[in-house]
């Protein structure tokens, strides 16, 4: 049931349109708990699942972890948020790879190297979150601050090229997309 829940709740959030309305892409690297305890979402007593959603992706990338996982994610959301409100001059990343580092391997359908946006076709309201996790995961890759989440017109770029073509991972689309 909570799975459920958090996956609607996940879904919903992280839907493109919704996203760039309420909340703005971040610089995973430099992204301060202060900023992350006082977030608009958790202000209006809810997550910071956006901006979780892209640290997530930039420190799995750096520990070589390549599953996108709701489940992992509630639980880290949680942990980072008790971190950063004793330590707000602390990056959450600092804190966030840590814990992505030597906790358990997640597991999900969601893979940054396997998904491919034939996957995304047949599933796009659970790979909404996803996108906002594989952005993150992509610029910590290839150490870079291109983006796909500067706006709704780079977000819908990126869903129409994909859409287009099936056979390639949604990874590959979406490092020709970042801009």
């Amino acid at each position: 049931m909570l799975k459920k829940m958090l996956f609607a709740a996940f879904t919903l959030l992280c839907m493109p349109g919704f996203v760039m309305a309420a909340n703005e892409k971040i610089d995973p690297a430099t992204y301060l708990c202060a900023e992350y305890v006082s977030s608009e979402a958790v202000l209006q007593g809810e997550p910071p699942l956006f901006e979780g959603l892209q640290i997530d992706g930039y420190a799995s990338a750096a520990v070589n972890m390549d599953v996108a996982s709701p489940d992992t994610l509630h639980i880290l959301l949680g942990q980072a948020y008790m971190w950063c409100e004793k330590r707000p001059t602390d990056t959450v990343l600092s804190v966030w790879q840590q814990m992505r580092a030597t906790g358990p391997v997640p597991i999900g359908e969601w893979n940054a190297k396997t998904s491919t946006c034939a996957d995304f076709a047949m599933a796009q309201e659970d790979a909404s979150g996803f996108i906002i996790w594989l952005d993150g995961y992509n610029r910590r890759l290839q150490n870079t601050t291109k983006s796909i989440l500067n706006s709704d017109e780079d977000i819908q770029s990126f869903i129409d090229a994909c859409l287009i073509s099936p056979k390639r991972t949604m990874l590959e689309v979406l490092q020709e997309q970042a801009k």
